[in-house]
């Protein structure tokens, strides 16, 4: 893909994200998202089949950006609990930045749009992230769950502090971050 056709695609994507985000899915036409990207409705058209198509495009390079960001600073040498932490601070800090990017993932999550191949390809970004929680649960840190439950425990508290901090009943602190971690640790961890 040449420069412009990659400009006119992200210009698609990132109207797609700020619109969803802002009005949903079913409030989002195409008509506005041509609008926004500033490029003709039959352009996208050119790049995505249908909204169907758009919105699950949207959604995998969303996980991959997600799993990326979890993973910076970490390397295999470090002990489990460390690693374990960085991910989850990394989660939280991309949330932070990136609110959009979150309220439309967990849009998506409630929607017809999941499709089973979706899901098994963004699996495969989050791999490397459920590889820890495998080690993690392996090593006796955290209690013997499925994936997806101790998905749902780190995740989906993450999600929920950030709303309540960008709705202004809870400022996240770095003092706050530090105990909302203890708090997801107490969760999980395996008893001894």
């Amino acid at each position: 893909m040449d420069t412009l056709q990659t400009n006119k695609r992200e210009a698609i994507l990132n109207a797609t994200l700020h619109l969803v985000s802002e009005h949903g899915f079913h409030g989002t036409p195409m008509s506005e998202i041509a609008k926004h990207a500033d490029v003709g409705a039959g352009t996208i058209y050119r790049y995505f089949d249908s909204k169907e198509d758009l919105i699950n495009a949207l959604f995998i390079e969303l996980k991959n950006d997600l799993s990326q960001a979890m993973l910076v600073g970490i390397t295999q040498d470090q002990p489990l609990e460390d690693i374990f932490r960085t991910l989850w601070m990394n989660l939280l800090e991309f949330c932070l930045e990136k609110p959009d990017v979150t309220l439309f993932l967990e849009q998506y999550h409630n929607s017809p749009f999941l499709t089973p191949e979706t899901e098994a390809q963004s699996e495969v970004f989050l791999s490397p992230v459920y590889q820890v929680f495998d080690r993690a649960m392996d090593a006796g840190m955290v209690k013997q769950m499925p994936i997806e439950m101790l998905n749902a425990l780190t995740y989906n508290f993450a999600v929920a502090l950030v709303k309540y901090h960008l709705s202004g009943s809870l400022k996240l602190t770095e003092q706050v971050k530090e105990l909302a971690f203890d708090a997801v640790m107490g969760a999980i961890r395996a008893e001894c």
